[in-house]
């Protein structure tokens, strides 16, 4: 016969098993990744999508309904690059116009803002929106395509929204300094006409940039460059709750020369984009994440302590299984372990994690010229800090329907030229 105090032997021996058991399930439950969130998509659908995109960007364009909703911006961003590089004006258009629609959004009083806020939901399952650079050169891109249309007013309009997005940052002396967005609502008023407004964008542009190039009132031609790769996204501190930035990978094109009738015209530097990203004091969602740090650090020193005291109230109730004590020491383990169990489950739930999704398609600068009535750039040619040429193609041009003004466009590195999904977009951990 089982004596009483072998019962309670047992019961301790049997409660210090499943809280070791649970307690290292918990441990193995913060250790596992999630499932990609990649979206199938019959092929018959995806070749209808694909179908009058263009074919070098088709990997990118893939990825805007595999990627999911979170991803949706971010993608559109790529993809209506790539589009915009190639030619694909009405493509890229449709490609911006979608990632605008849902970066307007984002100051939408709704649940989803509010789930956004949630201690519980990682930074980098939310709906991709960008950082105030990268949101600023959606607006670049899609008022050049504007451009492009002769559309001077929206073009205007729309750069100016890129002016409204880069005004979000805590430290005054950056906001609203992304000048060559006033350059461009400058140029476009030229380009319409308004003498009076352009002065008024081109003083606010070198407001912002004292000595940045301002085009002559009797240019007709902005040569446009988009040189070398983009800054990089990290998170920083004990969970990556701080996001952070690294400059741009370093690669030798530096500038670009475009000719035009026989004569080369060196651009200018314009706008570098590792400095928009790196100056927009702190964020407001950086304060959030911290306090999601803070609550993961103290939920998880409650649960530490709380399992401490339930494996010492199982250690009195082995030494006391021949009294009463027994079982009370039992109760309190079993409470203790609970608060602990859950705590750490709580922590283990809190994802301060920043999201380092980051356009891998922008360029580090922006650099550009202003050319006279009649130059028409038929070659772009980049150049080390040397001057050496590392090579040259033919800028993409794009003249407004009266044929009075326009623009040429070139890249030293192709918008194609990076993997179907973006970085960090997977949710595997």
């Amino acid at each position: 016969m089982v004596s009483v105090r072998q019962s309670r032997l047992a019961r301790s021996l049997f409660a210090r098993t499943w809280l070791t058991g649970v307690a290292a399930s918990v441990l193995l439950l913060g250790a596992c990744g999630t499932v990609d969130d990649t979206i199938y998509v019959p092929p018959e659908q995806m070749n209808a999508w694909l179908a009058d995109k263009p074919a070098n960007a088709h990997h990118l364009y893939a990825t805007v309904l595999t990627g999911g909703q979170r991803n949706r911006v971010l993608n559109q961003m790529r993809s209506g690059l790539a589009a915009f590089e190639a030619g694909a004006d009405a493509i890229a258009a449709a490609s911006f116009d979608d990632a605008l629609n849902y970066i307007e959004a984002i100051y939408a009083d709704n649940p989803t803002a509010e789930k956004a806020r949630s201690t519980f939901v990682p930074e980098r399952t939310k709906e991709f929106k960008g950082e105030a650079y990268e949101r600023a050169m959606a607006f670049l891109y899609r008022g050049l395509l504007f451009m492009g249309e002769g559309d001077y007013g929206n073009a205007r309009a729309v750069f100016q929204g890129g002016q409204l997005q880069d005004a979000f940052a805590e430290d005054q002396r950056y906001q609203s300094d992304f000048a060559i967005l006033d350059v461009l609502s400058g140029w476009a008023s030229q380009c319409e006409g308004n003498t009076v407004l352009a002065r008024d964008f081109y003083e606010r542009a070198l407001q912002a940039r004292p000595g940045i190039y301002i085009p002559r009132p009797s240019d007709r031609m902005l040569a446009i460059a988009d040189i070398g790769l983009p800054p990089l996204k990290v998170g920083g501190g004990e969970y990556g709750e701080y996001l952070t930035f690294l400059p741009p990978e370093p690669v030798p094109e530096q500038k670009a020369i475009f000719v035009a009738n026989g004569r080369g015209y060196d651009t200018t530097f314009g706008e570098d984009l590792y400095w928009q990203a790196s100056t927009r004091g702190g964020r407001e969602v950086d304060k959030i994440l911290a306090g999601k740090a803070e609550f993961k650090d103290i939920a998880t020193g409650i649960g530490a302590a709380s399992l401490a005291v339930a494996d010492t109230a199982l250690d009195v109730a082995v030494y006391a299984s021949y009294s009463d004590n027994s079982d009370a020491a039992l109760g309190i383990a079993a409470g203790a372990a609970i608060i602990g169990i859950a705590s750490l489950l709580i922590a283990d739930a809190a994802r301060p994690e920043a999201d380092t999704r980051y356009w891998d398609n922008l360029p580090a600068h922006i650099d550009y010229v202003s050319l006279p009535a009649g130059a028409m750039p038929t070659e772009a040619i980049f150049v080390d800090q040397g001057g050496s040429i590392l090579g040259s193609l033919v800028p993409k041009v794009r003249m407004d329907p009266k044929g009075t003004c326009g623009f040429a466009y070139a890249r030293s590195r192709l918008a194609t030229d990076i993997p179907s999904a973006p970085p960090n977009a997977s949710l595997r951990r």
